[in-house]
This record gives C-alpha cells, structure tokens and sequence, in this order.
C-alpha cells in the first residue's frame, strides 16, 4: 500500500458506555416544588376580612368576678364553721359517754361502803369500825361530787321517772306521788343520769274506816226518825 493512502487513514472512534449519574444529573438539579406553592397565594384582603368576620370577646366585668369569688369563700367559711361545731359536739358527747361509763363503775364502789356502814352492828365495840367506814364513804362521795357527781333527791320530792324508779306504792300521810323512802341512791353527771334512784312512792292517805251505827259522834238511825 501506498504511504500517502496509509497516511490517509484515520483512526476510528472507540464507543463510550453512557454514565447513567450524568444523565440523572439534569432531573436532580431542578429546584423542589415548595408545599403550598402549586395554591393560591393569600392575599392581605383576604386575612383582613377573616379577621373581620370573627365575633369580637366580651368584656369580662372583673368587679362581678371579686364578688362570686367573694360570696365563696364566705360559704366555704360559713360550712367549716359548721363543721368545726358538729365535730365538737361529736366529741364532747363521745367524752361523756366515756366518763359516764367509768362513774358507774365507782358507784359500785359507793354502794358497797353503804352496806358496810349499815352492817356494822350497833355495838360499842364496833363503833370504831363504823366511824371510819363513814369517813371512807364521805370522803368517797366528796370526790364524786369534785368530778360533778351529785345524788339525786329523793324523799319529800314529787316522783319524777327521768331520776326516780319506783318499786311500790305504799299508804303515807305524804300527797300522793311523793317520794316517801330511798332504797338506793342515784346520781347524775352534769345533765346526764348516771342512775336512777330506787325508791317507794306515797299512794296517798289510807282510807278512814266506816264507823258502825251507835259508835260515838254517829247520830242513831231510830232517833233520828223519831
């Protein structure tokens, strides 16, 4: 071959493969679409007019508002007070059902110095005896009356069943209904009966007697017709 067709020659071109990051770069490079850009864009008449149409809040009357607040806590105040009355009655009542239980027990103690006092025998020898058994039960009786205690009146009193219990009627120059003998005593703490006295009651003057015909002082049938 001749060198000037050899040197005509040109070389041929080599295909290239396609680089695929080349041809996606165009489609990344575009600008995201922003939210809300696609939409109609608000206008400053629109926003005005919105505000316009929407009712306007009343004006809170704050004096008013003092005032219910107010009248609360007067309420709130009136029923602790209330309440604060209640508990204290509970308790003091609840204190003298205690206190009343533990004086009944002591007048056990009182009524055995009473039998003391009546058993000891009227003897010279035993007036020793009955001497300090009588201190004992007085000075016993002065402590129940420092706590309140006091004993409930009986004879020459009219009956009355809240303090006295009767256990007979009996005939008595008394008026009928008054306390005429205490078989045992009682006692009551402040407004409360610790417990009733026993006691016998006056059924009244006994009925006299009819006087037979011809007795003194009685007018004779027979002469009295003549």
């Amino acid at each position: 071959m001749p060198d000037d067709e050899k040197g005509s020659e040109t070389p041929q071109e080599t295909p290239t493969e396609p680089n695929p990051s080349a041809e996606a770069a165009p489609q990344d490079a575009l600008p995201a679409a922003e939210p809300g850009a696609d939409g109609p864009a608000a206008s400053p008449e629109t926003g005005s007019e919105v505000e316009a149409a929407a009712p306007a809040e009343p004006a809170i009357d704050w004096q008013a508002v003092a005032e219910e607040r107010y009248q609360q806590i007067l309420r709130l105040r009136a029923d602790f007070e209330n309440f604060r009355r209640r508990v204290d009655r509970e308790r003091e009542e609840f204190r003298g059902v205690v206190v009343a239980e533990i004086l009944r027990d002591f007048l056990k103690v009182y009524d055995n110095l009473e039998r003391a006092v009546q058993a000891v025998p009227a003897v010279p020898e035993a007036e020793a005896w009955r001497t300090g058994i009588e201190m004992t039960r007085r000075g016993f009786l002065e402590a129940l009356k420092a706590q309140g205690v006091e004993p409930v009146p009986t004879v020459g009193e009219p009956f009355d069943p809240s303090i006295h219990e009767a256990i007979g009627r009996v005939p008595d120059s008394s008026p009928e209904g008054t306390v005429v003998e205490e078989l045992q005593a009682g006692f009551r703490w402040r407004s409360r009966v610790l417990r009733a006295a026993l006691v016998r009651v006056s059924a009244g003057p006994p009925a006299e007697a009819a006087t037979p015909p011809g007795e003194p002082g009685e007018p004779d049938a027979a002469a009295s017709e003549g």
